[in-house]
């Protein structure tokens, strides 16, 4: 059985390079929070500590945005990375150019589009509107040994909607703005995943900002500098 999700998410960013190292500092206040005690324990002898992931819905840059022209959309996504981000929506935000400078700089953020999904033992990431065809849950899950169980299947849908909900075996996530944070939480104590809780916060006005954000901020605003003299000069 799977262990409970505990899912933080954005959306909606567009560049505001500003604002990320205050939503950092809110990020790591939600998940301190306490999680109901349905979600943590299968039973007193047997904790499930719940999986953490921080997600990107998309629009994390805007091409009306200097640095995300001059990065050609990486810069944002560079910081949601630094962030400790595990997966970003790109559908219309990247080149196959861009995908390879941002693999060469060793990203560890999963880039998940239409054509790109990410799947990692029993869980699967797609950008896919929603009643569209997704892979089969024997498609992405990993071979075990025998004697294992096979574990939970279930599926995240990056592509925004609505409302917070899960249909069959995929969760679905509402649209956010900027300056919110999602909230799902999500257990598999009767073998399917069930929404035990969802939310959406808005950032607080005295939220301090990080510091090492803000200065990966100020890097990536002198590397798209850097950038922008080069394609000026070419």
């Amino acid at each position: 059985m799977s262990n409970p999700l505990h899912i933080l998410y954005t959306s909606n960013l567009r560049g505001d390079l500003d604002l990320l190292p205050r939503v950092h500092t809110f990020l790591r206040y939600l998940k301190s929070l306490p999680i109901d005690e349905s979600d943590v324990m299968l039973c007193a002898v047997q904790p499930q500590t719940p999986r953490i992931l921080f997600l990107d819905l998309g629009n994390a840059c805007s091409p009306d945005v200097w640095h995300c022209t001059a990065t050609d959309g990486r810069s944002t996504l560079i910081a949601l990375d630094a962030m400790g981000y595990h997966a970003a929506n790109v559908t219309d935000a990247l080149t196959p150019e861009s995908r390879i400078r941002l693999r060469d700089n060793l990203l560890g953020m999963a880039l998940v589009d239409p054509d790109h999904d990410f799947h990692q033992n029993d869980l699967l990431l797609t950008a896919r509107r929603e009643g569209s065809q997704t892979f089969p849950p024997s498609a992405f899950l990993s071979p075990r040994p025998e004697g294992e169980g096979q574990g939970v299947r279930v599926s995240i849908n990056l592509t925004p909607s609505p409302t917070t909900h899960i249909t069959t075996d995929t969760l679905h996530l509402a649209d956010v703005r900027a300056g919110q944070i999602g909230m799902a939480q999500v257990s598999f104590l009767m073998g399917a995943p069930t929404l035990n809780a969802k939310g959406i916060f808005d950032l607080l006005p005295d939220t301090a900002p990080d510091p090492t954000i803000a200065a990966t901020v100020d890097f990536i605003r002198s590397e798209a500098r850097f950038y922008s003299r080069n394609h000026s000069t070419n």
